[in-house]
């Protein structure tokens, strides 16, 4: 009874750990996205108002 205890917190954990872990990498990946948008919404309104979109690659 007890090893069966032990083992479902250890499974328990395990899960949570996992579930944390990704989404540790998914929130990591919000500040580019975030970039991305602002850079996309930037030169939309530039092209609006008929002003070339900033070259940011530096080719």
């Amino acid at each position: 009874m007890e090893s069966r205890i032990v083992l479902d917190i250890l499974g328990a954990a395990s899960v949570v750990s996992v579930f944390l872990y990704a989404l540790t990498g998914l929130l990591d990946q919000v500040r580019g996205l975030l970039r991305s948008w602002h850079a996309v919404r930037r030169d939309a309104r530039a092209l609006r108002r008929n002003i070339p979109p900033e070259d940011r690659d530096g080719r």
